[in-house]
């Protein structure tokens, strides 16, 4: 039995909890090593700028490593974004696992943002046996440096079930995400529609109701009763697609989003998703009734599920 262990921090409905259960739904043996806790919290946001201050989190990480190394034969280490995982790092769990190392970032390691870009995070790209990235053009970049895997991001039916809600956003327009400049000016435009926004990082938007983050299943109790959820996708999704883009459609909602060949190749013939290419668009399809159209398609996302991308791991890496 193939046996992979998941590097990655604890976040809750994260991309670590669906893709150990994905790998374990293909039969495998899977561990997970924590990066974090992370403390003090100020050590860490200058370690994201600073990447040499983080010795005493790879000096913890290290202790983490040695007290599983031993226990069984390991075919796959996977490190998730790599957080503060440098070369020697990688190496150190190479010579420790006597297997490939490889990184799945759902971020770009080329985007402006610290969070994406910090933490070396670029600077480790080449010490590993292979990196995989949900987006061609960011696949482009990484090419000249590693061996790259594309795999799309999914939905994962366990954590972002259809989930009936209980009136919050019924009838209402949503978006669900944490702010930025643009999105914001995204929103403002929205403003005489009402819109419903969670998360993190919004500025006041007069005509906007901004409540705190939603995740798992009162995500999906949000989404399943919205009358249209917007997925805006960040710059370093701009040209693809982003994990909003199943999630939505998985969790029993609508959604409006940007064209993008990724969302036309995957979504395009979802009755319940439309696409616009202009605010004018954006505006025309907010004020229509979703209920006018045709029902989803029950096996849209059949072969989208992260037991899918898992899968597609395993073959491309001959781990099976």
């Amino acid at each position: 039995m193939t046996r992979i262990i998941i590097v990655g921090a604890p976040v809750e409905g994260g991309l670590r909890e669906s893709l150990a259960t994905a790998f374990r739904r293909c039969g495998c043996t899977v561990d997970v090593l924590d990066l974090r806790p992370w403390e003090p919290l100020w050590l860490v946001s200058a370690a994201f700028r600073q990447p040499i201050l983080a010795t005493k989190f790879r000096r913890q990480f290290r202790r983490y490593v040695d007290a599983v190394a031993e226990a069984h034969p390991v075919e796959l280490v996977l490190v998730l974004k790599g957080a503060f995982i440098d070369s020697h790092l990688i190496d150190y769990l190479r010579r420790r696992f006597d297997s490939p190392i490889v990184c799945w970032n759902p971020d770009s390691p080329f985007d402006e943002a610290i969070s994406n870009r910090g933490a070396g995070i670029p600077s480790a790209i080449a010490a590993y046996d292979a990196y995989i990235t949900w987006a061609n053009d960011v696949a482009e970049q990484l090419l000249p440096i590693v061996r790259v895997v594309v795999i799309p991001f999914a939905w994962d039916p366990e954590l972002m079930p259809p989930t009936p809600g209980h009136g919050v956003a019924n009838g209402r327009i949503v978006f669900i995400g944490t702010g930025s400049r643009k999105r914001s000016d995204w929103l403002a435009s929205l403003a005489h529609l009402r819109p419903l926004i969670f998360g993190t990082q919004w500025p006041a938007i007069d005509g906007a109701d901004i409540r705190p983050p939603v995740r798992g299943l009162n995500f999906c109790r949000i989404v399943g009763e919205a009358k249209w959820n917007l997925n805006l996708l960040r710059p370093q999704n701009a040209r693809s697609h982003n994990m909003r883009t199943f999630e939505l459609v998985g969790a029993g909602g609508t959604q409006v989003a940007p064209y993008t060949d990724d969302h036309q190749r995957f979504l395009g013939s979802d009755s319940r998703t439309v696409l616009f290419r202009t605010s004018r668009e954006l505006q025309d399809i907010l004020r229509s009734d979703p209920t006018e159209r045709a029902p989803r398609h029950p096996a849209l996302l059949k072969r989208h599920t992260y037991t899918d991308r898992a899968q597609q791991l395993l073959n491309a890496l001959k781990l099976v």
